[in-house]
């Protein structure tokens, strides 16, 4: 059961749209026309990052000493866009760079001791990180030490020692609120694509504005918030997304079967996941070839490629799935407030998505181990507002490897420990954490009157897209329903449709994931309903839909 928030406003007689962006903070008439029709002349200037004009300097000196520059990023969405903006850039000015991402597994996250050996022995002079690099110091010092200089772009947080690299670019160095400070990976490698442009002399913005698509792939793929300067460059990109001008994102939208308008759904759910398929199951350079190719055949075939791939890390991903769920009793759920679980086999690139549908659908933090060859490999997801790196960090004398943030994280672990990792994770939890905290929370924006319902409202609303992290789709309070008729629908009746009512008036909703509510609803029950409202066209009508987010019975 999740506990739901809503702030009602002031004034509740407002128009709908003003009541969400005063819950949301975006106040004055100013700040509502650059919420609500961002533009690119508002972006800041980018030497506002601290040393990003050294490290643009320090890349074009390489140009002029005839250096072998390559670009390291990491192997997930936001690396592989932020490595194809770097590569772009750097042959637009003439460059010939190499780049390097390593091995989801084998390698890991960032530089590594024989990745940085790797680059030295083929006469790398200069390395750039793209989102990677602020925590990987050691690998610095090494890189110095076999004649090569590191420059570091990231986005993650700051450790309490920075790296000695040649220059640091990470917006979180700024100090105090700034609209830069939450950009993706590639969103400060379109800033750091700004800034060399800029020092070269290049005053035509077409080439930078070209970059748009590639920044707002990783913008919404690595769920930084959708606001500031993320919702400029989110805004911009999926435009030039739908203007199908990058050769690799049109073949890719067609090879899966995507309609001729992109929307930030359909990055989340099929551009994205297609892309961070190849890291996850083979590598990520197949992604990075495809973003940057000009050659349609080789595109397409590419584009079919990873297609291929997602298909069958889908597959692989249904198998753990329903071995994960079958042990997810209504006792076992009853019993543990935190689901670990451990098994042979489990894919190490498929298990976090696997911990992430038991989140949704339990509300319930999850931890997945998949044991592979002798070594564990384990995946976590949180509730909003439980710090599920902090709980892991209390075992981390356990692990081989470890590292995330406060509502994901990853680890090494000898098979052997995991017993002791379970226990200790369970005790830590009993002992240290108020099972209040972890009751999943639900932000309303607001209770409307079903009377207020209306396609005209659906596209009111749809001024606050694209959403996403930070600026969630609106979330709406309609009380106090009678429940006229239900049934469960789809594959495995696995979803509930039903409707509703209020003096007379009938509303549909879709309850995706919902169908085990089925026959839990009463007839004799009143409903509050947390819903967002969508546009649903079939036999080209357009009618109001209402998905369900939450339900519960309502007061007496």
């Amino acid at each position: 059961m999740k506990k739901w928030l809503i702030d009602l406003p002031a004034d509740p007689g407002s128009p709908l749209l003003e009541r969400i962006l005063s819950s949301r903070g975006i106040i004055t008439p100013a700040e509502r026309e650059a919420f609500l029709n961002p533009k690119l002349g508002q972006l800041r200037d980018p030497l506002e990052i601290p040393q990003i004009e050294a490290a643009a300097r320090r890349v074009l000196l390489a140009k002029e000493k005839g250096e072998k520059v390559a670009v390291f990023g990491d192997y997930d969405v936001d690396g592989v866009t932020a490595t194809a903006i770097l590569l772009s850039t750097l042959r637009y000015l003439g460059f010939s760079p190499t780049y390097y991402i390593p091995k989801r597994y084998g390698e890991g996250y960032s530089l590594s001791t024989n990745s940085v050996k790797k680059l030295a022995s083929e006469g790398v002079k200069l390395i750039i990180t793209v989102d990677c690099g602020i925590a990987s110091a050691d690998e610095i010092v090494l890189a110095g030490e076999l004649g090569m200089t590191v420059v570091v772009t990231d986005h993650h947080n700051l450790p309490e020692q920075l790296p000695p690299a040649a220059a640091i670019v990470n917006p979180k160095m700024i100090k105090g609120p700034h609209p830069s400070k939450y950009l993706s990976g590639a969103g400060v490698a379109f800033k750091l694509a700004w800034v060399l442009l800029r020092l070269s002399g290049e005053k035509d913005g077409v080439f930078l504005t070209s970059l748009l698509d590639l920044a707002a792939l990783g913008t919404f793929s690595d769920v930084v918030p959708l606001t500031a300067e993320n919702r400029i460059l989110a805004v911009g990109g999926l435009r030039l997304i739908n203007e199908r001008k990058r050769l690799g994102i049109k073949l890719l939208a067609e090879a899966a079967s995507l309609g001729k308008t992109i929307g930030a759904d359909r990055v989340y759910f099929a551009l994205a996941p297609r892309l961070n398929a190849a890291g996850r199951l083979e590598h990520a350079s197949k992604a990075v070839e495809l973003l940057l190719t000009d050659d349609p055949l080789k595109g397409q075939a590419m584009a079919q490629e990873l297609n291929k791939i997602n298909t069958r890390r889908q597959d692989i991903g249904a198998v753990i799935k329903d071995e994960v769920f079958s042990q997810l009793t209504d006792e076992y759920l009853a019993a543990h407030r935190l689901i670990v679980l451990a098994g042979e086999n489990w894919h190490p690139g498929v298990i976090g998505i696997v911990a992430s549908q038991i989140v949704d659908r339990y509300g319930k933090p999850a931890v997945l181990i998949g044991i592979n060859e002798g070594v564990g490999r384990g995946s976590a997801r949180s509730v909003d507002g439980f710090n599920i790196y902090a709980l892991l960090d209390s075992c981390r004398d356990l692990f081989l490897d470890f590292g995330g943030h406060e509502g994901a994280a990853g680890f090494e672990i000898e098979p052997a420990q995991v017993p002791e990792l379970q226990r200790r994770l369970r005790a830590h939890l009993e002992e240290n954490v108020d099972p209040e905290s972890m009751i999943p929370k639900l932000e309303l924006d607001a209770q409307i009157d079903p009377q207020e319902i209306s396609l005209a409202l659906v596209k009111e609303l749809n001024k606050l897209a694209p959403f996403g992290e930070g600026n969630q789709a609106p979330l709406l309070l309609i009380g106090n329903l009678s429940l006229l008729e239900h049934k469960t629908v789809g594959k495995d009746k696995k979803h509930l449709k039903a409707w509703f009512g209020d003096n007379g008036l009938r509303l549909e909703t879709i309850g995706f994931g919902f169908g085990a509510l089925a026959a839990k609803l009463d007839y004799n029950q009143r409903y509050d309903l947390a819903v967002n409202l969508e546009a649903n066209e079939y036999n080209g009508f357009e009618s109001v839909q209402l998905s369900l987010v939450d339900i519960r019975e309502a007061a007496a």
